[in-house]
C-alpha cells in the first residue's frame, strides 16, 4: 500500500538520485511516466545518468528531446518516477518545465526542471505479507557502459548546472 511522504524526498531517495555516485547505480532504470493526448499513460526508461536531484524539492529529467515524453511533459507539464530497488519502491509526482530543448552535452536529449509535489512510498501489508519485500529494481546490460558512464557524468553535471 502507498503512503504519502510529502512534497520532499527522504533522504536515502536524495542520496540515491543527488548524481554524485553513479558507479553502483550505472545498470539501473527509472521509469518515467507520462500521459499522452488520448489519456493513455505512456512509459519510458531513463538511467541515472539522465535524472539528477537538485535539492530535496527539485528533479532534473534528460529526456530525447524528440519523444513521446518529452511531448507529453511540455503539453501537461506533469512527470512521475518510479524509483524501486531492494526494498525500495517510491513514486514522485512532479510539475516538468523544460529548461532546454537540446542539452549541449548530450543535443539530443531535452532538459526539464520538475518541482516534487508528492512522493509516495510502498510498503508491505504486514498483516498480509509478512516478511514480503522488493528484491530489485529494473536493470539494463550496456556494452559501452564505461563510454556512457563517463557522458553520463556530463550529462548529470549540466542538469545540475543551471
Amino acid at each position: 500500500m502507498s503512503r504519502l511522504l510529502g512534497s520532499q524526498l527522504p533522504s536515502d531517495v536524495l542520496q540515491r538520485l543527488n548524481g554524485r555516485d553513479l558507479d553502483p547505480l550505472a545498470s539501473k532504470v527509472i521509469p518515467l511516466l507520462t500521459v499522452d493526448e488520448s489519456g493513455w499513460p505512456h512509459v519510458a526508461l531513463l538511467s541515472y545518468c539522465e535524472v539528477a536531484a537538485r535539492d530535496a524539492r527539485h528533479l532534473r529529467l534528460a529526456a530525447y528531446g524528440a519523444s513521446a515524453t518529452s511531448a507529453n511533459m511540455r503539453r501537461s507539464g506533469k512527470a512521475t518516477l518510479v524509483v524501486v530497488d531492494e526494498r525500495l519502491a517510491c513514486y514522485i509526482k512532479a510539475t516538468a518545465t523544460e529548461i532546454t530543448p537540446k542539452m549541449r552535452t548530450a543535443d539530443w536529449n531535452a532538459a526539464f526542471d520538475c518541482r516534487i509535489e508528492q512522493v509516495l512510498v510502498d510498503e508491505v501489508d504486514e498483516t498480509r505479507e509478512a516478511g514480503a519485500y522488493v528484491s530489485s529494481g529494473i536493470t539494463y546490460v550496456n556494452p559501452r557502459r564505461a563510454a556512457d558512464l563517463e557522458r553520463g557524468r556530463r550529462v548529470v553535471a549540466e542538469l545540475l548546472e543551471r
